[in-house]
């Protein structure tokens, strides 16, 4: 929680009226990342298949109120967002869950310089509201071996180059056969396929990703 959040009264993250973090208004027209109508018409960009990945969705589109409700957690000390940020990708999320059956959630990890600076792992955040919204399990199974450049401007392929060897198993990490990678905003997905290989490598069958918004 940061330290304005203990100081001023909740104001919503998309409009800025006070109240609530995010507000209903707010949430009404935040609009899904891909369209179940327009699967089989299209290319859908709310869902990715990878090389590592089987699949991966991403609930609802990185735009208006719902980015600067993302930059707000991401950047602005605002952690009690992830609550309500989760629950509005809980319905995608349990359309994934019809896939790959019950798994636990698994958060991108930060490397240890930027979380202290942070003060928090958004995607960690996220992954916990997510599991108590869907009764499933939140296990810190990766970490971060090296800082990287930051991805914004990266092409899918430096972004591959720039996550090479940049996460590993966690000490003792007992992976369990069937996982979800949660992170915040999907935009090429090499970050999800990157987590993805460190996991099938360590002994997961199958290896599923899930992220709040998608920016495409």
């Amino acid at each position: 929680m940061g330290f304005a959040d203990l100081l001023l009264p909740p104001a919503c993250a998309g409009c800025g009226r006070y109240g609530t973090l995010l507000c209903s208004a707010c949430q009404r027209i935040m609009r899904p990342a891909g369209s179940p109508a327009d699967r089989f018409l299209g290319s859908d960009s709310g869902t990715v298949i990878g090389e590592h990945l089987v699949l991966a969705m991403a609930a609802l589109e990185y735009e208006g109120a719902l980015r600067r409700a993302m930059q707000r957690l991401k950047y602005g000390g605002a952690a009690r967002l992830a609550g309500p940020l989760a629950i509005a990708a809980l319905p995608v999320l349990a359309r994934l869950l019809q896939v790959s059956g019950p798994a636990p959630l698994v958060p991108v990890p930060l490397h240890p310089h930027r979380l202290r600076a942070r003060g928090y792992n958004q995607a960690q955040l996220l992954a916990s509201a997510l599991a108590h919204g869907a009764g499933l399990r939140s296990l810190d199974l990766l970490v971060r071996t090296h800082a990287t450049e930051r991805q914004h401007r990266l092409s899918r392929v430096a972004r591959l180059h720039n996550l090479r060897d940049a996460f590993s198993m966690a000490a003792e990490a007992r992976p369990p056969p069937v996982v979800i990678v949660v992170d915040d905003i999907l935009t090429t997905s090499a970050t999800l396929e990157a987590c993805a290989g460190v996991l099938r490598s360590a002994g997961v069958d199958r290896v599923y990703g899930f992220a709040i918004a998608r920016e495409v």
